[in-house]
């Protein structure tokens, strides 16, 4: 697991803090919490590929936090990205994206699947899973958690043998 963080400023960037976007980097998922104004620009610097991303996490809809996604979705477009991005976000999440897709001449060339979560468990995955809760900010605004599964495979037979001799 690998967490980079790509802007930890808010609503304006400053000349070494860019907006706010942390990428989480598990196996073969890429995992981008928010997606503030210059990203891609953070991304680049960091070495990491765009296309590498599979999860967007949107925590709520103030500009600060989502306006690198239409320039982001559009690279994905013109790249060779052949999977479905995920975006995910609080109530009326689906709402704000299409009209972000209708506010220019938007040609989405990629897959994008949005879903709005709830409270609790929102992903199951094979190795770990994500949560969001409430956050007081303003109305919908989440926050997430990433949890690993455990791996330790206990052969429970082998421990009753070596506990009871």
């Amino acid at each position: 697991m690998q967490i980079i963080f790509l802007g930890t400023s808010c609503a304006v960037p400053t000349k070494k803090r860019n907006h706010s976007s942390v990428f989480l980097s598990y196996s073969s998922d890429g995992i981008l919490f928010d997606c503030g104004e210059g990203t891609q620009r953070q991304l680049k610097m960091a070495g990491i590929k765009p296309t590498k991303i599979t999860k967007v996490l949107i925590s709520h809809w103030h500009g600060d936090h989502v306006l690198g996604l239409p320039g982001l979705i559009s690279t994905l477009g013109i790249s060779e990205y052949n999977k479905t991005l995920r975006i995910y976000g609080p109530k009326g999440t689906k709402e704000f994206i299409d009209h972000m897709f209708k506010a220019s001449i938007f040609d989405v060339r990629i897959k994008v699947d949005v879903i709005e979560v709830e409270e609790g468990n929102f992903f199951n995955g094979k190795d770990y899973s994500l949560e969001s809760y409430p956050l007081e900010h303003i109305k919908n605004t989440v926050g997430y958690r990433f949890i690993e599964k455990d791996r330790r495979r206990i052969n429970i037979v082998k421990v009753k043998i070596l506990t009871n001799p």
